[in-house]
């Protein structure tokens, strides 16, 4: 079975090899590796990219901002808008793992755009994606001084924002193994966290506390509260405050340009993490509207405070101690590592960007530990600049401004990555190409419906989103209210329209897109795998996502 598998993939790639005479197609290649600025080591296993990718999606915004979405759309908006973006997150799984797996770069969704709808659109979402990931490291460092002020305000904010700037760069400037394992400790601690939390929250509703009394649902009581508050304008920004959560998952496709063995981590991280990131926070917003009510004058609180997170309120009100300040503990903890992903992915969007011809050259160099400097060093300057724009104003204030920003541009790239999905799939059919068909291939299982949803509900999010910023809650008009919620999508629209006038770029022809730059056929040693593991009986699978193997384990 083994020779015969080998030989198949083979075939097929000799297949693939003479498909087109003009294609770059190189064996083993990826985007990124072939133009002689150096190679990002493939270090990162499946335990790494399983955990990480889960880890990852729990951050700040589950905690901090969850009490502004109730406070501002009340219980039934905000488990509508969370359940819509939590879906979302799914199928942009599925669809980046799809191309991923085919075309494995860092800085992949800059690639399929560039090369599947418009060069300039690539540029603009690259370019914005820097940008967010850089301000989400300047929020999680505002988020982690209203952490600890939870305890004392004694410690200057500028001494923890050094502390988390010097922290994440060293870190970075080790080989990117050191990054992975750092962020898989971190995942851990978040995910021992949750737990903490959802068995807290299930005391809490059985009226657990020494002064807590039984939550059974009155705070959906229609003749006393609000539940679906602000119509549209209070569904979209539960999206938005719910997308600064879970994030823009690029980050899982990212990780396949450094991972050993894509096609076999990949779609094991799809199928788990979705799934988990749905069923973690579905379960803390509903826990959420049985707690605390929406009146709560405390959810008034400043979006970066921790004081008006929901579950502290809950948990001051039933007089639990203890429990607030362990969370508090490693929430902060998390939050000083925090700045890893965000700094991650940054540094690979800029890298790409150069190695695209896109900016200058030199910020595509990596080093022989595989560690693009460059990009890294430009990206250290900026995230300084933004970091410490926290000393020169509250905290809260800043991170209002960046969550907006990061979140908006997140949305833009969703809707961008849908139609990217729907043209790739659009020039497979259009050339014939059996780039799909290779054995052990990935297909996406949400095809058409997948992609169509996260471009169409993304674009109707930014709808409701310029509405509400537009004609904000309580207010009139005003161009202050109208860019702390919508200043991502502006910035997008104008990297777009400047790089499409000044290149003169074209959209892309699906009879005449190259589907072979940067295609990874698979190894002998990645289908010795892949047999190994389909071979397997259905429940040595399903045990294998709870004790997380390795590919070393299946050769």
């Amino acid at each position: 079975m083994k020779e015969q598998g080998i030989s198949d993939v083979v075939e097929v790639n000799d297949h693939l090899s003479v498909e087109s005479k003009n294609s770059h197609y190189e064996e083993g290649a990826v985007i990124g590796e072939i133009e002689g600025k150096g190679k990002f080591r493939r270090s990162f296993s499946t335990r790494h990219i399983q955990i990480v990718t889960l880890g990852s999606n729990i951050g700040s915004g589950i905690f901090i901002s969850t009490g502004k979405s109730l406070r501002f759309a009340g219980p039934g908006n905000m488990i509508v808008g969370y359940t819509i973006v939590c879906a979302m997150v799914i199928c942009v799984l599925d669809l980046i793992t799809e191309m991923s797996i085919v075309y494995p770069s860092s800085g992949n969704f800059i690639d399929f755009t560039e090369r599947f709808l418009d060069p300039a659109a690539a540029f603009a979402i690259g370019l914005g994606e820097w940008l967010a990931w850089t301000t989400v490291m300047a929020s999680e460092g505002s988020a982690t001084t209203s952490l600890i002020s939870y305890w004392t305000d004694a410690v200057p904010v500028a001494a923890w924002m050094s502390i988390i700037v010097v922290v994440t760069f060293a870190i970075h400037g080790l080989p990117n193994i050191w990054f992975a394992e750092f962020q898989y400790v971190t995942a851990i601690m978040k995910m021992v966290m949750l737990v903490m939390i959802t068995i807290t929250c299930i005391v809490m509703c059985a009226g657990g506390g020494p002064t807590g009394s039984v939550h059974g649902g009155q705070y959906w009581d229609t003749t006393k509260y609000e539940l679906f508050k602000n119509g549209v304008r209070g569904i979209s920004y539960c999206c938005l405050y719910c997308l600064w959560g879970v994030g823009d998952q690029v980050f899982v496709g990212m990780l396949a340009g450094e991972a050993k063995c894509p096609r076999f981590s990949m779609p094991r991280t799809v199928k788990s993490a979705g799934l988990r990131i749905f069923g973690f926070f579905m379960i803390l917003v509903m826990f959420i509207t049985l707690l605390v009510p929406e009146t709560d004058e405390r959810l008034y609180g400043t979006a970066g405070s921790i004081a008006s997170s929901p579950f502290i309120i809950a948990m001051n009100d039933a007089g639990i101690k203890v429990v607030p300040d362990i969370i508090n503990a490693l929430m902060a903890i998390c939050l000083i590592l925090g700045g890893l992903e965000p700094i991650y992915i940054a540094s690979r969007c800029l890298r790409h960007l150069a190695i695209r011809g896109m900016l200058p050259k030199f910020i595509a160099n990596v080093d022989k530990k595989g560690r693009p400097l460059c990009s890294l060093a430009i990206t250290f300057v900026f995230t300084v600049a933004f970091t410490y724009m926290n000393c020169a104003s509250t905290g809260a204030t800043v991170f209002s401004w960046f969550s907006s920003v990061t979140t908006t541009i997140f949305m833009v790239v969703w809707v961008v990555l849908g139609l990217v999905s729907l043209r790739f799939r659009m020039a497979v059919s259009k050339q014939k190409s059996g780039i799909l068909d290779t054995p052990f291939a990935y297909k996406s299982k949400l095809y058409p419906i997948g992609p169509i949803f996260v471009s169409l509900g993304s674009f109707l999010i930014l709808v409701g989103l310029f509405y509400a910023s537009l004609f904000p809650v309580g207010g009139s008009p005003n161009a202050y209210d109208f860019f702390e919620t919508y200043l991502g999508v502006p910035l997008v629209l104008v990297a777009y329209v400047s790089y499409k006038l000044i290149r003169r770029t074209k959209f892309a022809r699906s009879s005449t897109i190259d589907l072979l730059e940067g295609y990874r056929p698979l190894s002998d040693e990645e289908v010795t795998i892949m047999e190994s593991y389909t071979s397997m009986p259905w429940y040595r699978r399903l045990w294998t996502y709870v004790n997380v193997i390795d590919e070393k384990d299946l050769t």
